[in-house]
């Protein structure tokens, strides 16, 4: 469709407005359509999908660091020849910068909340970030900024890194949800078939070995980005009890500090007492 396409414009504002005002501004929306006579338009408007939290962190990512999300699209472009060529250094290098730039955007997603960002919908915007490198399709749609729910990264070495085109369990099942995605907005657009042709794989013992070294080295740079972020969520739970009985102990002090002043106010006025009568 092309950028004047009235639908269009709706989707872009919709998706790019404050999560709480979706719903108004889409209602409003339709009701204007219809009041033109536009009933079609009106219908599809009314069925666009309210965004999750982290959807629409995203999407606010795509709108305001736009450049970055692109940077990490290209990203999964380099992993997946770094798979096809069996390097393992290469490989170890570029998911170390993956997990650099999830990490960053998430951060740049929380300085974009106009409140906190819980560790769960953090968890679901660095997964759809992921998913943007791991997958083609993903990336369209986190590129577009038009998500309503967040999307799941595919596996690692089930297709992650394969060359695109290679749907292969739960890749593509990803890009499934990808696609639907797109579909609420406008027409699923066709995805090519021969890449995965393109790239024939070496054989022998040779291929073998470099595909083991490859695959432990993403695997230990997953595993280490994995325990990372656990360890991660649980410094950030413990921080934050720890505030929830800082703040606690705080009452607790000012509630005895108000006690302590009543009493000092009693007894002074006891003793003023006690020095009338003995006079």
């Amino acid at each position: 469709m092309g950028a004047t396409d009235p639908f269009e414009g709706v989707v872009d504002e919709l998706y790019g407005v404050d999560p709480r005002e979706f719903v108004a501004v889409r209602d409003q929306r339709a009701a204007q359509a219809r009041d033109r006579g536009e009933k079609h338009l009106a219908a599809r408007i009314r069925k666009l999908r309210k965004p999750t939290t982290a959807a629409a962190l995203v999407n606010g990512l795509a709108r305001h660091r736009g450049k970055d999300v692109a940077a990490l699209a290209e990203l999964g472009d380099r992993l997946r020849r770094a798979h096809r060529d069996l390097d393992g250094d290469r490989l170890r290098e570029l998911t170390h910068e993956r997990n650099d730039r999830v990490r960053d955007l998430v951060e740049k997603a929380r300085s974009l909340a106009s409140g906190a960002v819980g560790e769960t919908v953090a968890q679901e915007v660095a997964a759809t970030l992921e998913a943007a490198v791991g997958d083609e399709d993903s990336a369209r749609v986190v590129i577009e900024g038009r998500l309503t729910s967040a999307l799941s990264p595919p596996d690692v070495f089930g297709a992650a890194w394969l060359p695109a085109g290679t749907p292969r369990g739960t890749a593509a099942r990803g890009r499934s949800r990808a696609r639907r995605t797109r579909q609420e907005a406008k027409s699923a657009e066709p995805t090519g078939s021969s890449a995965a042709t393109e790239h024939a794989e070496p054989t022998g013992s040779s291929w073998r070995t470099r595909r083991s070294e490859a695959t432990e080295a993403a695997a230990g740079a997953q595993s280490a980005d994995s325990r990372r972020r656990e360890a991660e969520v649980r410094a950030r739970r413990a921080r934050d009890e720890a505030r929830k009985e800082l703040r606690a102990a705080e009452r607790e002090e000012a509630k005895a500090r108000r006690r302590a002043d009543a009493a000092r106010a009693a007894f002074e006025a006891a003793e003023h007492e006690v020095r009338r009568h003995t006079r």
